[in-house]
């Protein structure tokens, strides 16, 4: 089947109308990859030659928003969806780099030069990632790097000097590895000599991006695997210290387990891409060992220390990051269910839980790796009906919170007075 017959049709009226309106518009990057692998893309980003002011004109001020200081782009609401659309790049010359403050390393935190869509290519990381499809037109894929036999040979090559792509940004290392663990890709030879001479890199990055990075790894179908070929190449002891030192022992094994799991049932759509469960995970066997340092395996008991041991725990495990607070109140309040979902008889306010279909499948994990007695999830229902059920737009309420997405309440419109009815001022009053 021809890309074109899979594309979604939200990006395509993007495109569409950028082009209507006298620009050039492709989409771009990961979803022509995906299409190409034949995989349905997550996500859609489009780029056009139109500025970020130009394309906001284009969709409307209520359509559209400019984000970003370091790589400015808009996005684009389109119904219930969010796309990114930017504007071709291109590589800034030695003048212009000259006069920044902010540059610094041969790192560039402001990439906001324009350029053509040749040029643009040329600014891209990876070969497999630097191809466009032209929706409108007649030209399908565009691809000047060679990015179509990369995909066929399964190898992620750079664009340009590695060591120059890595130093202008290094997450583009963890993608490097990420592009492995997604699709069984290896590194070319330069790519690889050069990720292992400059790993320690990697940290100059801003931990906000880089706890941006683990967590779409962990909301992934192949956390697992990816944290393997993080800590194959070394990365992981920078991106995520707790879990590479754990590696080979109980705490780590077992959290490897549990993705593993995890990504199956994901993968088999069993589960969805909660950042709750994602983020618990990992962090149950962790909590496990904190809680009770005897014997991991059996459950703690709750006492008046064990929620700021929790809580010092939680923040261990994710040394180095500003863990923001829901997501660490969500870790902790699913753990916390898990060993009172095993307690006989299970209370009803835990059966009603918010919380409850996520420490259910931690429990089902459980049951799975250390081969329980299978009546141990016979009388916890797949589905709690004490919970209302979820909106259409969001797989995942609680997890709107996640991202600091926060419901609109709606207020009563207050209603104008008809002109020359205006309430008279206590002076005029007075006057009269």
């Amino acid at each position: 089947m021809p890309i074109r017959n899979k594309l979604k049709s939200e990006p395509c009226a993007i495109v569409r109308k950028l082009v209507e309106s006298g620009y050039e518009a492709y989409i771009v990057g990961g979803a022509v990859r995906d299409l190409l692998l034949g995989r349905e893309p997550k996500d859609y980003d489009i780029a056009t030659s139109a500025s970020p002011e130009e394309i906001r004109a284009v969709f409307g001020r209520r359509n559209s928003r400019i984000i970003g200081r370091r790589f400015r782009l808009t996005h684009v609401f389109f119904k219930k969806d969010i796309y990114e659309v930017s504007t071709f790049r291109r590589c800034p010359t030695e003048d212009e780099r000259r006069g920044r403050e902010d540059d610094r390393d041969g790192m560039i935190w402001r990439d906001n030069e324009f350029g053509t869509l040749e040029e643009d290519a040329a600014r891209r990381d990876f070969t497999v990632n630097a191809m466009y499809y032209d929706v409108i037109g007649d030209r399908g894929v565009i691809d000047f790097s060679g990015g179509q036999k990369d995909l066929k040979r399964k190898v992620v090559w750079a664009i340009g000097d590695p060591v120059q792509r890595f130093t202008e940004d290094p997450v583009r290392m963890l993608r490097a590895v990420k592009l492995c663990g997604q699709f069984d890709f290896h590194l070319s030879r330069e790519v690889s000599k050069a990720l292992k001479a400059m790993r320690e890199k990697i940290t100059l990055a801003s931990s906000s991006r880089l706890f941006e990075e683990l967590l779409k790894i962990l909301c992934s179908s192949k956390a697992e695997l990816v944290l393997s070929r993080l800590q194959a190449y070394g990365l992981l002891e920078y991106i995520w210290p707790v879990m590479s030192q754990s590696w080979e022992e109980s705490e780590g094994v077992l959290a490897r387990q549990l993705l593993s799991i995890r990504d199956r049932e994901v993968s088999a759509g069993n589960l969805g891409n909660s950042r709750g469960l994602a983020l618990a995970t990992p962090c149950l066997p962790f909590l496990m060992s904190a809680l009770n340092p005897q014997d991991m395996t059996a459950f703690w008991k709750r006492d008046a220390n064990t929620d700021a041991t929790a809580e010092k725990a939680i923040r261990l495990i994710f040394d180095g990051y500003a863990l923001p607070k829901f997501f660490a109140n969500r870790i902790r309040n699913i753990c916390y269910l898990v060993p009172r979902l095993l307690a006989r008889p299970v209370s009803p306010r835990a059966l009603s839980h918010i919380e409850y279909r996520h420490a259910r499948a931690l429990v089902a994990m459980l049951v799975e790796i250390f081969s329980w007695n299978d009546n141990i999830l016979a009388v916890l229902p797949e589905i709690n009906v004490a919970v209302p059920p979820l909106p259409a737009q969001s797989e995942d309420a609680i997890d709107d919170a996640d991202a600091g997405v926060i419901p609109a309440i709606p207020h009563k419109r207050r209603r104008r007075r008809p002109r020359g009815t205006r309430k008279p001022s206590a002076a005029s009053s007075q006057g009269a």
